[in-house]
Protein backbone atom coordinates (compact mmCIF):
# COMPACT_ATOMS: atom_id res chain seq x y z
CA UNK A 1 0.00 0.00 0.00
CA UNK A 2 0.96 3.31 -0.88
CA UNK A 3 1.79 6.21 1.68
CA UNK A 4 -1.46 8.10 0.52
CA UNK A 5 -3.20 4.93 0.60
CA UNK A 6 -1.89 4.27 4.33
CA UNK A 7 -3.08 8.25 5.46
CA UNK A 8 -6.90 7.42 3.56
CA UNK A 9 -6.99 4.32 5.42
CA UNK A 10 -5.71 5.77 8.61
CA UNK A 11 -7.98 9.09 8.19
CA UNK A 12 -10.79 6.70 7.15
CA UNK A 13 -10.71 4.34 10.54
CA UNK A 14 -10.17 7.60 12.46
CA UNK A 15 -13.28 9.09 10.87
CA UNK A 16 -15.20 5.84 11.87
CA UNK A 17 -13.77 5.54 15.62
CA UNK A 18 -14.55 9.01 16.28
CA UNK A 19 -18.20 8.19 14.43
CA UNK A 20 -18.69 5.63 17.24
CA UNK A 21 -17.57 7.72 20.11
CA UNK A 22 -19.92 10.09 19.21
CA UNK A 23 -22.41 7.67 18.42
CA UNK A 24 -21.77 6.06 21.82
CA UNK A 25 -21.85 9.66 23.48
CA UNK A 26 -24.87 10.32 22.36
CA UNK A 27 -26.32 6.99 22.96
CA UNK A 28 -24.60 7.18 26.34
CA UNK A 29 -27.40 7.32 29.66
CA UNK A 30 -25.87 10.09 31.06
CA UNK A 31 -26.53 11.84 28.03
CA UNK A 32 -30.14 10.50 27.88
CA UNK A 33 -30.72 11.28 31.70
CA UNK A 34 -28.98 15.00 31.26
CA UNK A 35 -30.94 15.57 28.00
CA UNK A 36 -34.66 14.61 30.21
CA UNK A 37 -33.21 16.72 32.87
CA UNK A 38 -32.81 19.87 31.02
CA UNK A 39 -35.74 19.83 28.99
CA UNK A 40 -37.82 19.03 32.09
CA UNK A 41 -36.05 22.36 33.41
CA UNK A 42 -37.03 24.23 30.55
CA UNK A 43 -40.58 23.44 30.37
CA UNK A 44 -40.70 23.82 33.89
CA UNK A 45 -38.84 27.11 33.15
CA UNK A 46 -41.08 28.32 30.40
CA UNK A 47 -44.48 27.03 32.28
CA UNK A 48 -43.14 29.19 35.43
CA UNK A 49 -42.77 32.54 32.95
CA UNK A 50 -45.64 32.40 31.29
CA UNK A 51 -48.01 31.55 35.18
CA UNK A 52 -46.19 34.12 36.76
CA UNK A 53 -46.19 36.67 33.89
CA UNK A 54 -50.29 35.83 33.67
CA UNK A 55 -50.47 36.31 37.48
CA UNK A 56 -48.71 38.92 38.14
CA UNK A 57 -50.09 41.61 34.74
CA UNK A 58 -53.55 40.49 36.00
CA UNK A 59 -53.00 41.07 39.75
CA UNK A 60 -50.74 44.28 38.92
CA UNK A 61 -53.72 45.51 36.49
CA UNK A 62 -56.27 45.05 39.41
CA UNK A 63 -54.08 46.57 41.62
CA UNK A 64 -53.81 49.41 39.42
CA UNK A 65 -57.69 49.44 38.30
CA UNK A 66 -58.02 49.83 42.63
CA UNK A 67 -55.42 52.32 43.04
CA UNK A 68 -57.12 54.52 40.20
CA UNK A 69 -60.66 53.90 41.95
CA UNK A 70 -59.03 55.09 44.94
CA UNK A 71 -57.85 58.23 43.29
CA UNK A 72 -61.26 58.81 41.49
CA UNK A 73 -63.00 58.66 44.85
CA UNK A 74 -60.78 61.31 46.26
CA UNK A 75 -61.27 63.31 42.98
CA UNK A 76 -64.72 63.34 43.52
CA UNK A 77 -64.68 64.95 46.71
CA UNK A 78 -62.52 68.04 44.92
CA UNK A 79 -64.70 68.18 42.05
CA UNK A 80 -67.67 67.88 44.16
CA UNK A 81 -66.14 70.82 46.26
CA UNK A 82 -65.40 72.46 43.01
CA UNK A 83 -69.05 72.32 41.81
CA UNK A 84 -70.50 73.13 44.76
CA UNK A 85 -68.32 76.53 44.87
CA UNK A 86 -68.75 77.39 41.46
CA UNK A 87 -72.22 76.26 40.37
CA UNK A 88 -70.60 74.52 37.33
CA UNK A 89 -67.66 72.94 35.09
CA UNK A 90 -66.99 76.06 33.85
CA UNK A 91 -62.19 76.05 34.16
CA UNK A 92 -62.48 72.70 35.41
CA UNK A 93 -59.87 71.60 33.00
CA UNK A 94 -56.81 73.74 35.43
CA UNK A 95 -58.08 71.47 38.39
CA UNK A 96 -57.62 68.32 36.64
CA UNK A 97 -54.33 69.30 35.55
CA UNK A 98 -53.05 70.08 38.93
CA UNK A 99 -54.14 66.71 40.08
CA UNK A 100 -52.94 64.91 37.32
CA UNK A 101 -49.65 66.43 38.08
CA UNK A 102 -49.63 65.73 41.59
CA UNK A 103 -50.41 62.19 40.39
CA UNK A 104 -47.53 61.76 38.01
CA UNK A 105 -45.36 63.39 41.26
CA UNK A 106 -46.63 60.38 43.57
CA UNK A 107 -45.70 58.40 40.83
CA UNK A 108 -42.25 59.57 40.54
CA UNK A 109 -41.72 58.91 44.17
CA UNK A 110 -42.39 62.83 44.98
CA UNK A 111 -39.03 63.27 43.08
CA UNK A 112 -37.08 60.04 44.70
CA UNK A 113 -36.61 58.36 41.47
CA UNK A 114 -39.69 56.05 41.37
CA UNK A 115 -38.83 54.49 45.23
CA UNK A 116 -42.23 55.54 46.41
CA UNK A 117 -44.33 53.89 43.10
CA UNK A 118 -47.53 53.81 42.29
CA UNK A 119 -50.39 54.21 45.46
CA UNK A 120 -48.68 57.16 46.84
CA UNK A 121 -52.19 59.57 45.77
CA UNK A 122 -53.88 56.68 48.21
CA UNK A 123 -51.49 56.83 51.21
CA UNK A 124 -51.53 60.40 51.04
CA UNK A 125 -55.27 60.81 51.46
CA UNK A 126 -55.14 57.96 53.71
CA UNK A 127 -53.39 60.19 55.74
CA UNK A 128 -55.86 62.78 55.83
CA UNK A 129 -54.02 65.20 53.18
CA UNK A 130 -56.46 67.65 51.62
CA UNK A 131 -55.94 70.63 48.71
CA UNK A 132 -53.94 73.26 50.26
CA UNK A 133 -52.50 71.60 52.99
CA UNK A 134 -49.27 70.94 51.96
CA UNK A 135 -47.88 73.79 49.34
CA UNK A 136 -44.19 72.57 48.07
CA UNK A 137 -46.81 69.82 46.44
CA UNK A 138 -48.41 72.60 44.21
CA UNK A 139 -44.87 73.75 43.51
CA UNK A 140 -43.57 70.77 42.48
CA UNK A 141 -46.67 69.93 40.28
CA UNK A 142 -45.49 73.49 38.56
CA UNK A 143 -42.11 72.71 37.76
CA UNK A 144 -43.27 69.08 36.48
CA UNK A 145 -45.09 71.20 34.09
CA UNK A 146 -42.43 73.39 33.33
CA UNK A 147 -39.80 70.51 32.55
CA UNK A 148 -42.63 68.79 30.23
CA UNK A 149 -43.30 65.59 32.52
CA UNK A 150 -46.35 63.70 31.48
CA UNK A 151 -49.60 62.97 32.85
CA UNK A 152 -48.84 59.43 34.25
CA UNK A 153 -52.66 59.01 34.82
CA UNK A 154 -55.24 60.51 32.39
CA UNK A 155 -58.30 62.02 34.45
CA UNK A 156 -61.43 62.15 32.66
CA UNK A 157 -64.41 64.21 33.58
CA UNK A 158 -68.03 63.26 32.21
CA UNK A 159 -70.93 65.23 33.30
CA UNK A 160 -74.43 63.23 34.37
CA UNK A 161 -75.14 62.59 31.02
CA UNK A 162 -72.51 60.99 29.89
CA UNK A 163 -70.73 63.98 27.74
CA UNK A 164 -66.62 64.77 28.32
CA UNK A 165 -66.20 67.96 30.60
CA UNK A 166 -62.49 67.47 30.78
CA UNK A 167 -59.47 65.26 29.75
CA UNK A 168 -56.03 65.81 31.14
CA UNK A 169 -55.25 63.91 28.25
CA UNK A 170 -56.61 66.62 26.11
CA UNK A 171 -59.39 64.33 24.84
CA UNK A 172 -62.30 66.02 22.95
CA UNK A 173 -64.74 67.94 24.98
CA UNK A 174 -68.34 67.15 24.18
CA UNK A 175 -67.82 63.89 23.54
CA UNK A 176 -70.04 61.27 24.36
CA UNK A 177 -68.88 58.30 26.20
CA UNK A 178 -70.41 54.84 26.29
CA UNK A 179 -73.31 53.86 29.50
CA UNK A 180 -70.22 51.01 30.72
CA UNK A 181 -68.31 54.25 31.69
CA UNK A 182 -70.42 55.86 33.97
CA UNK A 183 -71.04 52.41 35.43
CA UNK A 184 -66.87 52.03 35.88
CA UNK A 185 -66.47 56.17 36.77
CA UNK A 186 -67.05 57.73 40.43
CA UNK A 187 -69.87 59.64 40.37
CA UNK A 188 -69.72 63.19 41.73
CA UNK A 189 -72.25 63.89 44.41
CA UNK A 190 -73.58 67.28 44.97
CA UNK A 191 -76.57 67.76 47.73
CA UNK A 192 -77.51 64.65 46.93
CA UNK A 193 -77.60 64.79 43.18
CA UNK A 194 -74.88 63.66 40.21
CA UNK A 195 -73.61 66.40 38.84
CA UNK A 196 -70.88 64.07 36.41
CA UNK A 197 -68.24 61.23 36.77
CA UNK A 198 -65.05 61.10 37.07
CA UNK A 199 -62.53 58.83 35.72
CA UNK A 200 -59.04 57.78 36.09
CA UNK A 201 -56.31 55.62 34.69
CA UNK A 202 -57.08 51.87 33.72
CA UNK A 203 -60.62 52.74 34.64
CA UNK A 204 -61.03 54.78 30.95
CA UNK A 205 -59.76 52.17 29.44
CA UNK A 206 -57.06 48.91 29.88
CA UNK A 207 -54.05 50.08 29.50
CA UNK A 208 -51.65 51.10 31.81
CA UNK A 209 -49.22 54.12 32.02
CA UNK A 210 -45.62 53.78 31.40
CA UNK A 211 -44.38 54.00 35.08
CA UNK A 212 -46.46 50.62 35.47
CA UNK A 213 -45.22 49.07 32.25
CA UNK A 214 -41.65 49.36 33.48
CA UNK A 215 -42.68 48.45 37.13
CA UNK A 216 -44.60 45.21 34.92
CA UNK A 217 -41.09 44.67 32.71
CA UNK A 218 -39.02 44.65 35.75
CA UNK A 219 -40.87 41.84 37.25
CA UNK A 220 -41.32 39.77 34.70
CA UNK A 221 -37.43 41.04 33.89
CA UNK A 222 -36.87 39.22 37.72
CA UNK A 223 -38.75 36.32 37.14
CA UNK A 224 -36.92 35.23 34.13
CA UNK A 225 -33.65 35.60 36.14
CA UNK A 226 -34.35 33.68 38.64
CA UNK A 227 -36.19 30.88 36.79
CA UNK A 228 -32.74 30.80 34.82
CA UNK A 229 -30.66 30.74 37.73
CA UNK A 230 -32.91 28.52 39.24
CA UNK A 231 -32.78 25.98 36.16
CA UNK A 232 -29.19 26.80 36.29
CA UNK A 233 -28.93 24.92 40.05
CA UNK A 234 -31.42 22.48 39.15
CA UNK A 235 -28.98 21.66 36.44
CA UNK A 236 -26.08 21.49 38.30
CA UNK A 237 -27.96 19.38 41.08
CA UNK A 238 -29.53 17.12 38.73
CA UNK A 239 -25.83 16.36 36.87
CA UNK A 240 -24.35 15.58 40.07
CA UNK A 241 -27.37 12.97 40.79
CA UNK A 242 -27.23 11.67 37.38
CA UNK A 243 -23.43 10.97 37.87
CA UNK A 244 -23.85 9.58 41.20
CA UNK A 245 -26.57 7.04 39.52
CA UNK A 246 -24.46 6.91 36.18
CA UNK A 247 -21.10 6.08 37.78
CA UNK A 248 -21.80 2.53 39.87
CA UNK A 249 -24.19 1.96 36.58
CA UNK A 250 -21.03 2.09 34.69
CA UNK A 251 -18.50 0.02 36.64
CA UNK A 252 -21.55 -2.54 36.89
CA UNK A 253 -21.05 -1.93 32.75
CA UNK A 254 -17.36 -2.66 32.72
CA UNK A 255 -17.39 -5.48 34.79
CA UNK A 256 -19.86 -7.17 32.86
CA UNK A 257 -17.79 -7.08 29.92
CA UNK A 258 -14.74 -7.92 31.57
CA UNK A 259 -16.93 -11.26 32.92
CA UNK A 260 -18.02 -12.02 29.43
CA UNK A 261 -14.51 -11.36 28.26
CA UNK A 262 -13.78 -14.49 30.77
CA UNK A 263 -12.33 -12.46 33.77
CA UNK A 264 -14.79 -13.86 36.75
CA UNK A 265 -12.72 -12.21 39.38
CA UNK A 266 -14.31 -8.82 38.40
CA UNK A 267 -16.52 -7.11 40.83
CA UNK A 268 -17.85 -3.86 41.77
CA UNK A 269 -17.54 -1.84 44.95
CA UNK A 270 -20.55 -1.31 46.59
CA UNK A 271 -20.86 2.00 49.44
CA UNK A 272 -24.61 2.24 49.44
CA UNK A 273 -27.67 0.08 50.93
CA UNK A 274 -30.48 2.02 47.88
CA UNK A 275 -31.29 0.06 44.79
CA UNK A 276 -27.99 0.59 43.36
CA UNK A 277 -26.30 -0.96 46.37
CA UNK A 278 -29.08 -3.49 46.37
CA UNK A 279 -28.01 -4.17 41.98
CA UNK A 280 -24.61 -4.10 42.83
CA UNK A 281 -24.37 -6.48 45.51
CA UNK A 282 -26.75 -8.46 43.46
CA UNK A 283 -24.19 -8.22 41.10
CA UNK A 284 -21.51 -9.71 42.84
CA UNK A 285 -23.16 -12.76 44.01
CA UNK A 286 -24.15 -13.63 40.16
CA UNK A 287 -20.51 -13.19 39.41
CA UNK A 288 -19.77 -15.25 42.49
CA UNK A 289 -22.36 -17.54 41.26
CA UNK A 290 -21.01 -17.55 37.66
CA UNK A 291 -17.38 -18.17 38.99
CA UNK A 292 -18.21 -21.06 40.68
CA UNK A 293 -20.04 -22.75 38.28
CA UNK A 294 -16.76 -22.17 35.88
CA UNK A 295 -15.14 -23.99 38.76
CA UNK A 296 -16.89 -26.97 38.93
CA UNK A 297 -17.14 -27.21 35.27
CA UNK A 298 -13.66 -27.30 34.79
CA UNK A 299 -13.40 -29.72 38.27
CA UNK A 300 -16.25 -31.72 36.44
CA UNK A 301 -14.12 -31.71 32.78
CA UNK A 302 -10.34 -32.92 34.73
CA UNK A 303 -12.86 -35.30 36.83
CA UNK A 304 -14.32 -36.85 34.20
CA UNK A 305 -11.14 -37.18 32.45
CA UNK A 306 -9.57 -38.67 35.16
CA UNK A 307 -12.18 -41.35 36.01
CA UNK A 308 -12.37 -42.16 32.01
CA UNK A 309 -8.54 -42.37 32.08
CA UNK A 310 -7.89 -45.42 34.37
CA UNK A 311 -10.86 -47.92 33.23
CA UNK A 312 -9.18 -46.94 29.70
CA UNK A 313 -5.50 -47.41 30.89
CA UNK A 314 -6.52 -50.91 32.68
CA UNK A 315 -8.77 -52.02 29.40
CA UNK A 316 -5.79 -50.48 27.18
CA UNK A 317 -2.82 -52.19 28.92
CA UNK A 318 -4.95 -55.23 29.66
CA UNK A 319 -5.58 -55.73 25.89
CA UNK A 320 -2.05 -55.05 25.20
CA UNK A 321 -0.97 -57.38 27.02
CA UNK A 322 -2.90 -60.01 25.37
CA UNK A 323 -1.68 -58.92 21.84
CA UNK A 324 2.01 -59.56 23.45
CA UNK A 325 1.91 -62.69 24.84
CA UNK A 326 2.33 -61.29 28.35
CA UNK A 327 -0.62 -62.12 29.14
CA UNK A 328 -2.28 -65.61 28.20
CA UNK A 329 -5.66 -65.29 26.24
CA UNK A 330 -7.48 -66.91 29.27
CA UNK A 331 -11.03 -66.99 31.40
CA UNK A 332 -9.41 -64.68 34.37
CA UNK A 333 -7.92 -61.85 31.91
CA UNK A 334 -10.83 -61.33 29.54
CA UNK A 335 -12.81 -61.38 32.81
CA UNK A 336 -10.88 -58.49 33.99
CA UNK A 337 -11.03 -56.53 31.00
CA UNK A 338 -15.19 -57.01 31.02
CA UNK A 339 -15.00 -55.74 34.52
CA UNK A 340 -13.57 -52.37 33.46
CA UNK A 341 -16.07 -52.61 30.86
CA UNK A 342 -18.79 -52.51 33.35
CA UNK A 343 -17.70 -50.00 35.40
CA UNK A 344 -16.86 -47.52 32.59
CA UNK A 345 -20.52 -48.11 31.00
CA UNK A 346 -21.25 -47.32 34.89
CA UNK A 347 -19.44 -44.30 34.87
CA UNK A 348 -21.08 -43.37 31.75
CA UNK A 349 -24.57 -43.97 32.97
CA UNK A 350 -24.58 -42.12 35.86
CA UNK A 351 -22.95 -38.82 33.72
CA UNK A 352 -26.05 -39.43 31.55
CA UNK A 353 -28.46 -39.54 34.34
CA UNK A 354 -27.04 -36.83 36.00
CA UNK A 355 -27.21 -34.56 32.75
CA UNK A 356 -30.91 -35.25 32.46
CA UNK A 357 -31.49 -34.55 35.76
CA UNK A 358 -30.10 -31.88 35.94
CA UNK A 359 -31.58 -30.40 32.82
CA UNK A 360 -35.00 -31.31 34.40
CA UNK A 361 -35.17 -34.15 31.65
CA UNK A 362 -35.25 -37.07 34.11
CA UNK A 363 -38.04 -39.90 32.71
CA UNK A 364 -39.58 -40.90 35.84
CA UNK A 365 -42.14 -43.89 35.67
CA UNK A 366 -44.28 -42.78 38.92
CA UNK A 367 -46.44 -45.30 40.43
CA UNK A 368 -47.88 -46.73 43.73
CA UNK A 369 -44.69 -48.01 45.34
CA UNK A 370 -43.99 -49.94 48.73
CA UNK A 371 -41.02 -48.34 50.30
CA UNK A 372 -40.19 -51.01 52.91
CA UNK A 373 -40.42 -53.80 49.52
CA UNK A 374 -37.88 -51.38 47.96
CA UNK A 375 -36.07 -51.54 50.87
CA UNK A 376 -36.09 -54.87 51.66
CA UNK A 377 -35.03 -56.14 47.82
CA UNK A 378 -31.79 -53.56 48.27
CA UNK A 379 -30.82 -54.51 51.11
CA UNK A 380 -30.73 -58.00 49.80
CA UNK A 381 -28.73 -56.70 47.38
CA UNK A 382 -26.31 -55.61 49.93
CA UNK A 383 -25.91 -58.72 51.98
CA UNK A 384 -23.11 -60.33 50.65
CA UNK A 385 -21.01 -57.28 50.15
CA UNK A 386 -21.88 -56.82 53.82
CA UNK A 387 -20.61 -59.71 55.06
CA UNK A 388 -17.22 -59.73 53.21
CA UNK A 389 -16.22 -56.46 54.77
CA UNK A 390 -17.67 -57.50 58.22
CA UNK A 391 -20.35 -54.89 58.36
CA UNK A 392 -22.90 -55.61 59.60
CA UNK A 393 -26.73 -54.57 57.54
CA UNK A 394 -29.79 -54.00 59.52
CA UNK A 395 -33.26 -52.69 58.28
CA UNK A 396 -35.38 -50.97 60.79
CA UNK A 397 -38.62 -50.58 59.69
CA UNK A 398 -42.89 -50.08 61.29
CA UNK A 399 -45.01 -52.53 60.92
CA UNK A 400 -46.90 -50.50 58.28
CA UNK A 401 -45.23 -48.28 56.26
CA UNK A 402 -47.68 -45.83 53.77
CA UNK A 403 -47.25 -46.12 49.77
CA UNK A 404 -45.67 -43.01 48.11
CA UNK A 405 -45.67 -42.07 44.25
CA UNK A 406 -42.31 -42.76 42.84
CA UNK A 407 -40.36 -44.75 40.20
CA UNK A 408 -39.85 -47.64 41.99
CA UNK A 409 -36.28 -48.78 40.05
CA UNK A 410 -35.29 -44.65 40.55
CA UNK A 411 -36.25 -45.19 44.32
CA UNK A 412 -33.80 -48.44 44.05
CA UNK A 413 -30.86 -46.67 42.22
CA UNK A 414 -31.29 -43.42 45.76
CA UNK A 415 -30.74 -46.41 48.03
CA UNK A 416 -28.01 -48.43 46.17
CA UNK A 417 -25.98 -45.64 45.96
CA UNK A 418 -26.36 -44.32 49.44
CA UNK A 419 -25.86 -47.50 50.70
CA UNK A 420 -23.13 -47.98 48.50
CA UNK A 421 -21.64 -44.61 50.14
CA UNK A 422 -22.32 -45.98 53.69
CA UNK A 423 -20.33 -49.22 53.23
CA UNK A 424 -17.40 -47.82 51.49
CA UNK A 425 -16.87 -45.68 54.42
CA UNK A 426 -17.82 -48.08 57.46
CA UNK A 427 -15.06 -50.03 58.93
CA UNK A 428 -14.88 -53.78 59.78
CA UNK A 429 -16.87 -54.69 62.62
CA UNK A 430 -18.98 -51.48 61.85
CA UNK A 431 -22.90 -51.21 61.54
CA UNK A 432 -25.15 -49.63 58.45
CA UNK A 433 -28.51 -49.62 59.60
CA UNK A 434 -31.33 -48.84 56.89
CA UNK A 435 -34.51 -46.53 58.27
CA UNK A 436 -38.04 -45.90 57.53
CA UNK A 437 -40.93 -44.15 58.89
CA UNK A 438 -44.10 -41.72 58.14
CA UNK A 439 -43.42 -38.24 59.71
CA UNK A 440 -46.30 -35.80 58.78
CA UNK A 441 -47.39 -36.71 55.46
CA UNK A 442 -44.40 -38.03 53.98
CA UNK A 443 -42.37 -41.21 54.51
CA UNK A 444 -38.28 -40.31 55.83
CA UNK A 445 -35.76 -42.98 54.89
CA UNK A 446 -32.03 -42.57 56.41
CA UNK A 447 -29.16 -44.40 56.12
CA UNK A 448 -26.78 -44.64 59.13
CA UNK A 449 -23.42 -45.81 59.24
CA UNK A 450 -20.59 -46.28 61.71
CA UNK A 451 -17.79 -44.68 59.75
CA UNK A 452 -15.35 -42.21 60.21
CA UNK A 453 -17.96 -39.22 59.48
CA UNK A 454 -17.72 -36.15 57.47
CA UNK A 455 -16.07 -32.73 58.86
CA UNK A 456 -18.66 -30.08 59.32
CA UNK A 457 -16.30 -27.84 56.86
CA UNK A 458 -17.18 -31.01 53.80
CA UNK A 459 -20.59 -31.43 54.93
CA UNK A 460 -22.48 -28.91 52.79
CA UNK A 461 -20.92 -30.18 49.77
CA UNK A 462 -21.42 -33.97 49.80
CA UNK A 463 -23.83 -34.01 47.22
CA UNK A 464 -22.08 -32.12 44.21
CA UNK A 465 -20.74 -34.26 41.44
CA UNK A 466 -16.94 -35.61 41.73
CA UNK A 467 -16.90 -34.46 45.91
CA UNK A 468 -14.72 -36.95 48.00
CA UNK A 469 -14.37 -35.70 51.52
CA UNK A 470 -10.78 -38.14 51.00
CA UNK A 471 -9.06 -36.15 48.05
CA UNK A 472 -6.51 -38.85 48.21
CA UNK A 473 -9.32 -41.56 47.29
CA UNK A 474 -8.65 -43.48 44.04
CA UNK A 475 -11.80 -44.34 42.20
CA UNK A 476 -11.79 -47.96 43.59
CA UNK A 477 -11.81 -46.87 46.90
CA UNK A 478 -13.62 -43.86 46.90
CA UNK A 479 -16.38 -44.23 43.97
CA UNK A 480 -16.88 -41.68 40.98
CA UNK A 481 -17.88 -38.82 43.56
CA UNK A 482 -21.56 -39.18 41.23
CA UNK A 483 -24.00 -41.48 43.53
CA UNK A 484 -24.74 -38.68 46.19
CA UNK A 485 -25.40 -36.10 43.40
CA UNK A 486 -27.60 -38.36 40.97
CA UNK A 487 -29.40 -39.36 44.23
CA UNK A 488 -30.16 -35.94 45.37
CA UNK A 489 -31.21 -35.09 41.66
CA UNK A 490 -33.70 -38.51 41.46
CA UNK A 491 -35.43 -37.25 45.04
CA UNK A 492 -35.53 -33.67 44.16
CA UNK A 493 -37.51 -34.74 40.75
CA UNK A 494 -40.05 -36.74 42.64
CA UNK A 495 -40.45 -33.56 45.07
CA UNK A 496 -38.62 -34.86 48.05
CA UNK A 497 -35.69 -33.18 49.87
CA UNK A 498 -32.40 -35.06 50.68
CA UNK A 499 -29.98 -33.88 53.46
CA UNK A 500 -27.09 -35.74 55.55
CA UNK A 501 -26.20 -35.55 59.33
CA UNK A 502 -22.32 -36.71 60.72
CA UNK A 503 -20.22 -36.59 63.58
CA UNK A 504 -16.13 -36.96 63.04
CA UNK A 505 -15.39 -40.22 64.22
CA UNK A 506 -19.02 -41.23 65.11
CA UNK A 507 -20.71 -41.64 61.59
CA UNK A 508 -22.92 -40.32 58.83
CA UNK A 509 -26.98 -40.44 58.51
CA UNK A 510 -27.97 -39.66 54.85
CA UNK A 511 -31.72 -39.15 54.64
CA UNK A 512 -34.18 -38.36 52.50
CA UNK A 513 -37.93 -37.91 52.17
CA UNK A 514 -41.01 -38.57 49.63
CA UNK A 515 -44.39 -37.59 49.78
CA UNK A 516 -46.99 -39.82 50.43
CA UNK A 517 -49.61 -40.50 47.57
CA UNK A 518 -52.39 -38.67 49.11
CA UNK A 519 -49.97 -35.46 48.70
CA UNK A 520 -48.75 -36.84 45.38
CA UNK A 521 -51.66 -37.89 43.67
CA UNK A 522 -52.01 -35.70 41.79
CA UNK A 523 -48.24 -36.07 40.15
CA UNK A 524 -48.32 -37.21 36.62
CA UNK A 525 -45.23 -39.50 34.47
CA UNK A 526 -42.54 -37.26 33.44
Amino acid sequence: MTLAGRVTSKRCAGSATGSWRGRTMRSSLWFKLMGIFLAIIVIGVIIMLVATNLTTSTQFRRFVLSSDVVQARELSAVLSDYYARHGDWRDVEALLDREANRTAADEQGWGMGGMMGPGMMHWRFKQGWRPGMMTWMDEMSEWMQQQDAPLLDRIVLLDESGAVVADSAGGLTGEQHPPEHLKQGVPVVVDDQVVGTVLVGSMIEPILNPLDEDFLRSVNRSVLVTAVAVGLVGLVLGSLLVRQIIAPAGAMSAAAEAIAAGDLSRRVPVATDDEIGRLGRSFNRMAESLARAEALRRDMIADIAHELRTPLSVIQGNLEALLDGVFPLDREHVAAVHEETLLLSRLVSDLRDLALAEAGELRLELSATDVAEVIARTVEGFQAQATEKVVTLTVELPAELPVVMADEQRLAQVLHNLLSNGLRHTPAGGTVTVRADRVGDEVQVAVADTGEGIPPEDLPYVFERFYRVDKSRARTTGGSGLGLAIAKRIVEAHGGRIWARSWPGAGSTFAFSLPLLAVSGSATER
